[in-house]
């Protein structure tokens, strides 16, 4: 590639739930933007990260798994994963080496047929697999739709991730700048703040609280010397929730705080001062003014 052509454009990652999209995101940008836990669907609206290099500048859209959805706020997530298709030069299908080709991957993969850009296979957490395994999904999967590239990756431990971002350089159209150059994603600042407070609520506590849980940072201000304020609401469905949250003489809740903070800082590089409290809000996801704090609206 001459050196006087500098290319940009977006990249959209899908798959099912739990495949490693948002740990994917975060290897990509070797920055923290999007939150991860055990939980299925744990991103709950489309996440972009920047990256900028020398010649280049590429959009990630980390998207919610693609499943089969029954509710409202599960059916939103889908639609914004589907609709972020619309918008890019080239979609990574991410996969792991026993994936089931059933009826969410054959979802997937009938709108993909429809989707005239760029389409690489990824083939995630080869670190806990064989060449063997990865093999056989390929295979079966190019029964139903070719792809560019087939590529072997661990998101975790980065195998094949600079060989990823070098092909996509490769594939991107010619284009100035979208985003200035020390941007790393435009999530705005509140939404940010309240996913790695929700984050760690679902990694403490674990299946102790139960997925429909949101957290709304409602005050961001800078104090000055390098202090960043936040106070943020970690919002529960259920009165009985309440004391599981909090814990014994509030320690759970000081724990889901010292972590979030340790996050935070990193991320921001000033000294961060969290606030956090407990609200119960009954049936929260059939509500859009909840919908619209988190993205989803």
């Amino acid at each position: 590639m001459s050196k006087n052509k500098f290319k940009s454009g977006f990249v959209s990652i899908i798959g099912r739930p739990n495949v490693g999209k948002s740990t994917l995101l975060n290897r990509l940008l070797g920055e923290k933007v999007s939150i991860i836990s055990n939980k299925p669907n744990t991103t709950r609206t489309n996440i972009q990260g920047i990256k900028t290099g020398e010649d280049y500048q590429i959009i990630f859209i980390d998207t919610p798994g693609i499943h089969n959805a029954k509710d409202k706020i599960n059916r939103l997530m889908v639609q914004n994963a589907l609709d972020s298709l619309d918008m890019v030069d080239i979609v990574y299908l991410m996969v792991e080496p026993d994936e089931f080709i059933g009826k969410e991957m054959n979802f997937i993969l009938n709108v993909l047929k429809k989707y005239n850009g760029v389409k690489y296979l990824l083939i995630n957490k080869v670190d806990k697999s064989t060449k063997t395994r990865a093999l056989n999904i390929a295979n079966k999967i190019f029964e139903y739709l070719d792809f560019k590239y087939v590529l072997p990756i661990s998101a975790l431990k980065g195998i094949n991730i600079d060989k990823l971002i070098s092909l996509t350089v490769e594939d991107l159209p010619e284009g100035e700048k979208i985003f200035d150059e020390d941007y790393i994603t435009n999530i705005p600042e509140k939404l940010l703040i309240a996913e790695f407070v929700r984050e760690q609520v679902f990694k403490i506590l674990k299946d102790e609280v139960p997925y429909d849980t949101v957290v709304e940072c409602e005050l961001v201000e800078d104090r000055g010397d390098d202090l960043l304020y936040a106070a943020c609401s970690i919002i529960l469905s259920r009165e009985s929730q309440k004391s599981i949250v909090i814990g014994k003489q509030g320690r759970t809740i000081k724990e889901i705080g010292r972590k979030s903070r340790e996050n935070l800082e990193k991320f921001f590089g000033v000294k961060v001062f969290l606030d956090l409290w407990v609200k119960v809000v009954n049936n929260w996801q059939d509500k859009d003014e909840y919908l619209k704090i988190q993205g989803i609206l």
